[in-house]
């Protein structure tokens, strides 16, 4: 039996996209992915496009990559349930600064290559060529997390012993807790040193002390494990907890004021009744607990229909629901924290639907007009591309010279 062209066609169009929807290591913004296929990306953050949740990262010479490949900017963006950790509490990325070591886990995007290769280069042949640049795993742009190293190792219960201190007092050598794996630390007076509740100096470093650190330049004064660049060092349990209640208290304004955010994941219409009709919504990862909590007790709320950035149109353009029932949920899905709402709303509204994106809010959170550049109507003030610039015109392609 012949098979017509028209039909062959139309497979062949439909069997690539069903093989990248059948991959795992990809994650879509309509669905939460599958667990365990993130793939872990540390570096130091460049550039930072807060309003998109955008922005670039130097990942680390770890060893792997050829050295013709060091250094080259790692584009991502945030998955809409990825989530931020700084000083161990959620975060957004304008609370991270600029030169911060941040630890990732990543996942590939729904379009574009999706094997990934190192960037063309000819400068291994001696060739003046024009090398592509993009790091060696480009395309895994998606992030899932995104945590500095005070999160990272908190959250994995680890510390670092302070084992030796240079006369000078430029260096440290700290072992990890638990284990015989040793890093060498340069310090300097840009470096921060808390103790309880203030700021200390580095004549406060003891041998012996168990410390936090978070690095900054983690790879170009040398081998990541030998010669970092660290910023930032907590000495005791005193001071940490310090670092991460102030960052606590910073996410729980910024997320009152916008709503948290939460994946559709169903919508029920009341026949016969106009637009009334019923949202299911899972709650997303990285939320405090506080905050998760107000909304479980929650009878009445507010949302936002957003994009993937999270961004809002118009502030203006909040539906008005009523909880109807919360459920928990047993072993959540990466990016799901585990908590979902029913919401039954008088007047449902274009962006409840089922793989969108909203905002949730409870009724009593003060909810002032946002800054102009995080709003979506009248118009984007934030319309920019971040990509490589070429220093002049001849180091285009087939540009005169």
């Amino acid at each position: 039996m012949l098979i017509p062209m028209r039909i062959i066609s139309i497979l062949l169009y439909l069997i690539p996209a069903l093989t990248l929807a059948g991959d795992p290591r990809i994650a879509l913004d309509s669905e939460f992915p599958a667990p365990g296929k993130a793939k872990m990306i540390s570096g130091e953050i460049t550039l930072i496009e807060h309003v998109n949740r955008r922005g670039i990262l130097r990942p680390d010479r770890d060893g792997t990559i050829n050295k013709y490949y060091w250094d080259l900017p790692h584009s991502f963006e945030m998955l809409p349930y990825g989530s931020i950790y700084y000083h161990g509490a959620p975060a957004e990325l304008k609370d991270i600064p600029i030169g911060t070591h941040l630890h990732g886990q990543f996942h590939l995007g729904p379009e574009g290559p999706f094997e990934v290769t190192p960037p063309v280069s000819n400068y291994a042949a001696g060739k003046m060529a024009r090398p592509d640049l993009r790091s060696v795993e480009s395309q895994y742009s998606r992030a899932m997390l995104l945590e500095d190293d005070f999160s990272f190792y908190t959250r994995n219960g680890i510390t670092w012993e302070i084992k030796n201190i240079t006369e000078d007092r430029g260096e440290i050598v700290v072992e990890k807790s638990g284990d015989d794996e040793s890093m060498t630390l340069r310090i300097d007076r840009g470096t921060r040193v808390w103790k309880d509740k203030s700021i200390a100096s580095r004549d406060d470093l003891a041998v012996g002390q168990k410390i936090v650190m978070n690095l900054g330049w983690g790879t170009l004064l040398g081998s990541y494990k030998q010669d970092a660049l660290c910023r930032e060092i907590w000495i005791d349990e005193a001071s940490r907890l310090a670092a991460t209640d102030v960052q606590r208290g910073i996410h729980i304004e910024h997320q009152k004021r916008r709503g948290v955010p939460a994946l559709v994941i169903k919508t029920e219409h009341d026949p016969g009744k106009g637009a009334k009709g019923w949202l299911t919504a899972q709650l997303y990862e990285g939320i405090d607990p506080e905050l998760l909590e107000e909304l479980k007790n929650a009878k009445s709320v507010l949302t936002q229909c957003v994009e993937p950035s999270l961004r809002m149109y118009n502030v203006n353009t909040s539906g008005s629901g009523r909880v109807e029932s919360v459920t928990e949920i047993e072993n959540p899905p990466p990016g799901c924290s585990g908590i979902e709402l029913r919401i039954h709303f008088y007047e449902m509204q274009e962006g409840h639907r089922k793989g969108r994106t909203i905002r949730i809010a409870e009724r009593s959170w003060f909810r002032p007009v946002l800054p102009r550049e995080e709003l979506l109507r009248p118009n984007d003030l934030r319309a920019f591309s971040v990509e490589p610039k070429y220093i002049t015109g001849r180091d285009l392609p087939n540009s005169p010279q």
